[in-house]
């Protein structure tokens, strides 16, 4: 009896230890790439985008979004279509600023010359001004077309260290 309580008592230690010990080991053998991009579903950006946007009605179509990290920043790309209500009741609930576009903006800012994705095209907006603020802790960075109804979001988290 003795005996196989100190077993079951070693067989319990073992089995903690792997426990413990199996998040850093499956880290080492299959390691999670430093820049991993993720492609959303287009029904799941258009739910995201109206909850987002808090207007559980709007007709947001033709989304495509990715999410991209690194080891410090979490970033996604939207692209929208989306009558103007929407995006202005967003801007003035938000109380987005709107600031002015140049090449450094649309180059750095805005990567329109390494674009995350083919559909990502700030330029194609053909917009004078962008808007930006803070929303849930997340840095926000709108263009919106109202003639073409297109809109581009780009959201960057910092991850805290």
């Amino acid at each position: 009896m003795k005996l196989l309580a100190t077993i079951l008592m070693a067989l319990a230690i073992l089995v903690g230890l792997i426990l413990a010990l199996s998040p850093y080991v499956a880290d080492k053998i299959f390691p999670i790439p430093e820049n991993s991009v993720r492609q959303a579903k287009p029904e799941a950006a258009a739910m995201a985008l109206r909850q987002w946007f808090d207007v559980p009605e709007a007709p947001f179509v033709d989304v495509q979004a990715i999410q991209k990290e690194n080891g410090n920043q979490r970033s996604a790309w939207f692209a929208f279509s989306v009558g103007r209500q929407p995006v202005e009741h967003y801007i003035i609930s938000k109380q987005l600023k709107q600031l002015d576009l140049n090449d450094q903006i649309y180059d750095g800012l805005l990567f329109a010359k390494n674009p995350p994705a083919k559909w990502w095209q700030p330029r194609s907006l053909r917009q004078q001004t962008y808007f930006s603020g803070q929303d849930q802790g997340r840095t926000v960075y709108l263009l919106y077309n109202p003639d073409s109804k297109r809109g581009l979001l780009l959201t960057t988290t910092n991850k805290p260290e």
